[in-house]
This record gives C-alpha cells, sequence and structure tokens, in this order.
C-alpha cells in the first residue's frame, strides 16, 4: 500500500513539473523584412491628374520573420521623409493594389498615391520626400499586438492638390489670407465658386492664391457688372454692409460673378405651416454678423422643410425677425440635405428635403434649428429638440 502511495505521489511531481516547463508562450522578436522597388520603369517625380491611372510603382517584400509561427497582416503607409522622419503621422493606404497571395506585393496608381501624399498634415504643392514602409503585425489586441516596419523606400515627389480651389473677395487694403472666401464644388473645378459672407461696404476684388491656398503670389481678378477680368484694376463695389452670396466663374473667356444681398436665411417648407403659405420662409437670426443663423420654431412632427436665403424689399423687425406684411422677396438660394449627415447644399426643386422627427400626426413639436455657412462649400445644420 505504501508503494502505491509513493508511486502515485510520485506521478502527480512528474505531471506538475512538466506543467511548469511548458506554460510559458514563445516571444515575438524583430527579425526584419525587406521592400523593394519592383517598378520595371523609374516612377514620375511629378504627379498629373491626366496620368491618374497610370501606375506609379509596384512593391514587393518578404513575409516579415517574426521568430514565432504567426502569420502577420500587412499595411501599406507613407510618411513625410523631412518633416515626420520618426513617422508619428503616417497615412495608410487601403486601396485594391495591396496583395498578399501568392505574394507579398503593392502596386499603385498615380491617382490612390497622390491621394496618399495629400492625407499627409505637412503637404505642400512643392517637392516632398516620401518615405514608403510597410508595416507587419501580429495580434489584433491594441496595445498588446507585435508591430515592425520594412526598410523605407524614399522618393521625391511634387503632387497636385486635391484641396477645394479657393478665392479670396477682399476689400482693397485689407491682406488676402484674411479675407473671406469662396471655393469651387470639386478641387478639378473653377466655373462653380461660392460662398456666403459678411461684407462692409468698400471695394473689392477676387484673389487666387496658389493650389495649396496660399497668397503669396495671387492671381488677381477685377471686375463690373457681373464680367470678371484677370488682372484688371476696376474694383467690385459693394455699397451697404451686410450679408451677401458671392459666386464667381473662372472658365476662360467667360470669367464673370455674382454677389447677392441676402436679409436672411430662413425655413420653409410643410413642417413649418400648412398650405397655403408652405414657401414663404420664417427667417432665422444671425448673432455677430457670423453667418450661423439660428431659430427656435414649432415644427409639425414627420413633415419636411429646407432652408433658403432671401432678400425681402424692407428690413426685417422684431426679435425674432419677421416679414413685414406684404413684402416684396427676392428668392438668393435654397440649402437642403446632402448625402452627408448635417451637411447642407444648394438644391433645387424637391431634392434635400428634411424631414422632422416623430410620425406625421398633424402635432408639433419645439425645435432648435441652427446652420453654419461661414465656410465655404461645408455649410452644416443641427435640428435638436427644445424642452422649453
Amino acid at each position: 500500500m505504501k508503494n502505491i502511495l509513493k508511486t502515485t505521489v510520485f506521478a502527480f511531481l512528474l505531471i506538475a513539473l512538466g506543467s511548469c516547463t511548458n506554460d510559458k508562450e514563445p516571444i515575438p522578436t524583430a527579425n526584419g523584412f525587406e521592400l523593394k522597388d519592383a517598378s520595371t520603369t523609374p516612377p514620375p517625380t511629378v504627379l498629373l491628374q491626366a496620368n491618374d491611372a497610370l501606375v506609379y510603382n509596384n512593391m514587393v517584400w518578404d513575409r516579415a520573420d517574426n521568430g514565432v509561427a504567426a502569420a502577420s497582416t500587412y499595411e501599406v503607409i507613407i510618411s513625410d521623409h523631412d518633416k515626420d522622419p520618426n513617422y508619428v503621422n503616417p497615412v495608410t493606404y487601403t486601396g485594391i493594389g495591396l496583395a498578399l497571395a501568392p505574394e507579398t506585393t503593392c502596386t499603385l496608381t498615380i491617382k490612390e498615391f497622390n491621394t496618399l501624399i495629400n492625407q499627409l498634415p505637412t503637404y505642400n504643392c512643392g517637392v516632398m520626400n516620401i518615405d514608403i514602409r510597410v508595416k507587419s503585425t501580429v495580434g489584433k489586441v491594441v496595445g498588446n499586438a507585435f508591430i515592425q516596419y520594412s526598410n523605407p523606400i524614399t522618393v521625391a515627389v511634387t503632387g497636385y492638390s486635391t484641396n477645394l480651389p479657393l478665392l479670396g473677395f477682399v476689400k482693397d487694403g485689407a491682406t488676402p489670407a484674411a479675407a473671406p472666401q469662396i471655393a469651387a464644388s470639386r478641387f478639378d473645378k473653377f466655373n462653380d465658386y461660392e460662398g456666403y459672407m459678411y461684407l462692409e461696404a468698400g471695394s473689392y476684388k477676387f484673389y487666387q492664391p496658389d493650389a495649396c491656398g496660399s497668397f503669396a503670389a495671387p492671381i488677381i481678378y477685377g471686375g463690373a457688372g457681373g464680367i470678371l477680368v484677370q488682372g484688371g484694376t476696376t474694383s467690385i463695389v459693394i455699397d451697404k454692409a451686410g450679408d451677401y452670396q458671392v459666386k464667381a466663374d473662372l472658365t476662360t473667356g467667360a470669367l464673370k460673378y455674382s454677389v447677392k444681398s441676402i436679409k436672411a436665411f430662413g425655413v420653409f417648407g410643410l413642417g413649418v405651416r400648412n398650405n397655403p403659405g408652405s414657401a414663404n420662409a420664417v427667417p432665422m437670426t444671425d448673432e455677430g454678423n457670423k453667418n450661423s443663423w439660428k431659430i427656435t420654431i414649432e415644427l409639425f412632427k414627420g413633415r419636411k422643410f429646407k432652408f433658403k436665403s432671401n432678400d425681402w424689399i424692407g428690413d426685417l423687425v422684431g426679435t425674432p425677425a419677421s416679414v413685414p406684411p406684404g413684402a416684396t422677396t427676392t428668392l438668393v438660394s435654397i440649402l437642403g440635405s446632402s448625402t452627408t449627415p448635417n451637411v447642407l447644399t444648394e438644391v433645387t426643386g424637391t431634392a434635400g428635403d428634411i424631414t422632422v422627427p416623430g410620425t406625421n400626426d398633424g402635432t408639433k413639436q419645439k425645435y432648435d434649428l441652427a446652420i453654419d455657412v461661414s465656410k465655404a462649400r461645408n455649410y452644416t445644420y443641427t435640428v435638436t429638440l427644445n424642452p422649453n
């Protein structure tokens, strides 16, 4: 019996000892991996939009040696070699050019690479030295993943800006960079600049900065009667201080502009009132001339509304402002919802309706409405239930 007991105890000790010697996880180690440029021709040093679809470069790399039998996930990242040598603010490529089987490769088009460098916080319109690396990651737990990087491939390149083109509407004698601005709808359009601004009485010209927004060497446009002249010395006269919608078209051979007075933005539609009169806007208030318009108003639940900018003949009176009886109205623009939540865009017809929360049962609720049109082509709105 004693021998059986001794044998049993000894067996348990062996099991315990075996357990203690096998509970240690293998530890990853950074043994490196190499990134190579496998392009058959050197990548271009100047990126052109006309060549967007062409290949910028083709890269290949060895699978990362992490010292353990665990597969890596890979990301291609870029950073500013001169301004961000420790790649604190990298940009990650997520396009279809990344392939992990049967080989680890990445093919970037000119458009893709240009988009990446435009996303760098230090992007500029001159020559930039860009580091391209591959990031290898083992594990998915934040703070506990094992990461190593390939060697960098450094390229010198001049990209083209994808920022929206801007025009400053500059009062004579003022600083162009501090002037209110209008913007085009896309980085490659120059015929639909628009914006809303408060203007003092005075004489103005349009100033066109470079693609990165610098006014160091602007192109200046003067004009009169809706016609612009590049290099023109005639200023556009604003007779009365107030809110305005400003537009410009820089189409070669057809330069033109418009400056329209706005008494107020207002809210209108069946969410505001029953027909007839659903098209009549209820004026909003812009405190401090900041182009941030607000109103507290009762809206019909489940019905629709939009915003419009008007120029009423005659001053708006009262607080909040109201339209004088029989006042003639000139419509300037209608702003409605876009495909991006809480972002407004200029619309026509039935497009852009904003729906009041709730079921359309004929009852109303009080809301605080606000729109901000102070940033050209970045118009936003909020609809907040007022509990009072």
